[in-house]
Formats: C-alpha cells, sequence, structure tokens
C-alpha cells in the first residue's frame, strides 16, 4: 500500500545576488563542478528523485515531487539546459537544477540535490553558492527557492549567503517574512 502524500507545506527563501561575494565558497575536494549538458536531463532526474525520495524531510510529499519538482526540471532542460552537476570521479553526485528566468517565480527549481551518502560534508552550500552564482552570470538579480518549513535545509542551508525567508503576496510580489514566522520556522 503506498503511502499517502499530503500536500507540502513550503517556505519561500530569496537572495540578493548583487551581495554575493564570487569565491566565497570553495567545492569540497575531490569533487568536480561542471554544467550538465542538453542529453543528461535522465541523470538530473535519476539524482533529484533520489535525493528526494530518500530524504526524511520530504517524507509524505511524493505527489509535490511528482506533479512540481520533476517536471520542473523537465522543463528547464526542454527551454535550456541550466543544471550544474557535481561529480565524485565519473559518477554524479549531486545535482542543482535552476531557471534563470522562471515563470513561477523559483529559481531554484530542485535546489542542491545529493545523495543521501554525501552529505554532511559541505557539498550543499557549495552546490547552492554554485548555483547562485551561475544565475547571476545569466542575468539574474535575485533567486528564490522553496523548502520544507523547519527542516535543516531550512534553517541552516538556505539562510546561507544572505538568504532571507519571505512570503509572496497574491499578486506574486516577494515581501520578507514577518520576524515571527521566521523564528517560528
Amino acid at each position: 500500500m503506498p503511502i499517502p502524500s499530503k500536500p507540502a507545506a513550503l517556505v519561500r527563501f530569496r537572495w540578493d545576488l548583487a551581495d554575493l561575494k564570487p569565491g566565497e565558497v570553495v567545492m569540497p575536494s575531490p569533487y568536480t563542478l561542471r554544467e550538465a549538458g542538453e542529453q543528461e536531463m535522465e541523470d538530473a532526474l535519476r539524482v533529484v528523485q533520489a535525493s528526494y525520495n530518500l530524504d526524511p524531510e520530504w517524507s509524505g510529499c511524493a505527489k509535490h515531487i511528482d506533479d512540481v519538482v520533476l517536471p520542473g526540471v523537465r522543463r528547464v532542460f526542454e527551454k535550456e539546459s541550466t543544471c550544474l552537476f557535481l561529480l565524485h570521479g565519473n559518477r554524479v553526485i549531486a545535482a542543482s537544477v535552476y531557471d534563470p528566468e522562471p515563470e513561477d517565480g523559483i529559481h531554484l527549481v530542485s535546489g542542491p540535490c545529493v545523495f543521501i551518502e554525501y552529505r554532511s560534508r559541505g557539498i550543499g552550500g557549495a552546490m547552492l553558492h554554485a548555483t547562485l552564482e551561475a544565475l547571476r552570470a545569466r542575468g539574474a538579480a535575485e533567486a528564490v527557492g522553496q523548502v520544507r518549513p523547519g527542516t535543516p535545509s531550512s534553517k541552516y542551508l538556505c539562510t546561507k549567503f544572505g538568504g532571507q525567508q519571505v512570503t509572496a503576496s497574491p499578486q506574486g510580489i516577494i515581501t520578507p517574512a514577518p520576524l515571527e514566522a521566521a523564528v517560528a520556522a
């Protein structure tokens, strides 16, 4: 019997890319960062899906992953391959899919997705910084991403590099979240 999926409660984070310091983070050794090619969508999907499905932070959110995240990855690859891969030897161990001009206002389509066995090594932070730098290089002035509230990602990763929790108005205008909302997360 499949585990029931509930609607994913999400919070948004915003980064002002003008404030981003180039070279602030060095990719941990012995890993190699590179852009994914257009023909590598299946590799990106594999890493993103495994990262979300095996992450206890996203337990019970299969519907959101299947209906929002994975189609977002496909959309980005159909439009233009904007994905970073991190390799350990020849193996892709992390991916970050991004969109410099998102229709839905979410630039970080997948966020940094790292295989479980490679976490807690500074890879997520390094991938986030590299993704923010790539967005800035493609002309984006800001970056917006989503994450589940109260998770280690929302507490520690998304607050790096000037990331601030924000709210979206009905018109889609992003404003800083009230202080009590940020404290509750």
